[in-house]
């Protein structure tokens, strides 16, 4: 009789329990699936050309009632309730608004063209000797080749000596003004849209810059060259960084279009010597305070601020420029003086 009870106890002994533990687990893991696998068979296919946004507003648990939907932010664009902001607005110009919303490359393209249309993609030049390797630390810094004074200290350990660059660069090869002279470039290409100042190319040194008045200074600085004047900062502008005047990648600055003086032409209010007589006069040809000459460019017939400077034999040579200097009060008999070249009236009337 006890063989045969201790016989009857085997078939549960631990290893057998061990096998059934495992086949309950794994049928539980099917019953799981199985479940995860009809719930997703209820969710409707995606619409071909639809949106993430979208396809979230049909799956269940995401759908909301249509007061709330009128409030969202993107059912504010294509309802007819919309946000009183884009009311008014012309159609064509909402389009153009929606898709630099939605399109993440838009305004790269944007700064693209603008820096191609700027003196920072056509930085080209030769000086006297046709030669240009001296002038590519500005004109092309990603092509500028450093001296042994121009290296950081800490690659002096390396006891290594480097040889003087060609004087020409030739124009095939001339990189201009990238962006990655202004913004820093990973290793995989991508620019950090902070500024910064490629201080030497071939090493990839970057240089950190506080404002950007401080990144142009790198450049637009004082330099012993006849035709390179320093611009000096002055008048009510004294404070300001260069970006608030210019754009950062075409460089134009417009007194009027910058949002600050567009309002000076208004024929309801003149003021005088902003009228149509003075249409190809600049604004710094009047208000400039460097004292520099002012006349009209010749290429151009627009009047604006210059400088002469003499060739070593003595050849006179007229470079416009720009005065950073500026007062609000214009003395008219700068240019309105008897006997003045232009053949203008001698005196002017004085404002009302």
């Amino acid at each position: 009789m006890y063989r045969l009870i201790k016989s009857t106890k085997n078939p549960l002994s631990q290893p057998a329990l061990g096998w059934i533990g495992l086949i309950l687990v794994a049928v539980l893991f099917v019953c799981l699936i199985s479940a995860c696998q009809s719930a997703d068979s209820e969710i409707p296919p995606t619409t071909v050309g639809s949106t993430p946004a979208q396809d979230e507003q049909t799956q269940p648990g995401n759908q909301t009632d249509e007061a709330s939907n009128d409030t969202s932010t993107d059912a504010s664009t294509d309802n007819e309730g919309s946000s009183s902001e884009t009311e008014g607005q012309d159609p064509g110009e909402q389009e153009i608004e929606d898709e630099s919303r939605t399109d993440p490359e838009a305004d790269l393209i944007d700064i693209q063209v603008a820096w191609e249309s700027s003196q920072h993609a056509d930085s080209f030049v030769l000086n006297e000797e046709g030669a240009n390797s001296t002038c590519a630390r500005c004109h092309a810094p990603v092509n500028w080749i450093p001296s042994m004074d121009d290296v950081p200290a800490a690659c002096l350990t390396c006891k290594f000596e480097l040889t003087d660059p060609p004087p020409l660069i030739p124009e095939s090869e001339w990189e201009h003004i990238p962006c990655r002279v202004c913004h820093e470039e990973d290793r995989r290409g991508n620019l950090d849209p902070a500024y910064a100042w490629l201080e030497i190319a071939q090493l990839g040194e970057y240089a950190d810059v506080d404002t950007p008045t401080e990144l142009c200074l790198k450049c637009h600085n004082e330099i012993d060259l006849p035709d390179h004047a320093l611009s000096t900062l002055g008048g009510a502008h004294a404070d300001y960084e260069c970006t608030q005047c210019h754009d950062a990648h075409d460089t134009v600055a417009s007194c009027t279009a910058a949002g600050c003086h567009d309002d000076v032409i208004d024929p309801a209010s003149p003021i005088p010597g902003h009228d149509e007589d003075h249409q190809a006069v600049s604004c710094v040809a009047c208000h400039d305070a460097d004292g520099l000459e002012v006349g009209p460019v010749e290429e151009s017939g627009l009047w604006m601020t210059f400088f002469t400077v003499l060739s070593p034999e003595g050849e006179a040579s007229v470079i416009p420029f720009t005065s950073h200097n500026t007062v609000l009060e214009a003395p008219c008999e700068r240019c309105h003086f008897a006997g003045n070249p232009w053949g203008l009236v001698d005196t002017v009337s004085p404002a009302p």
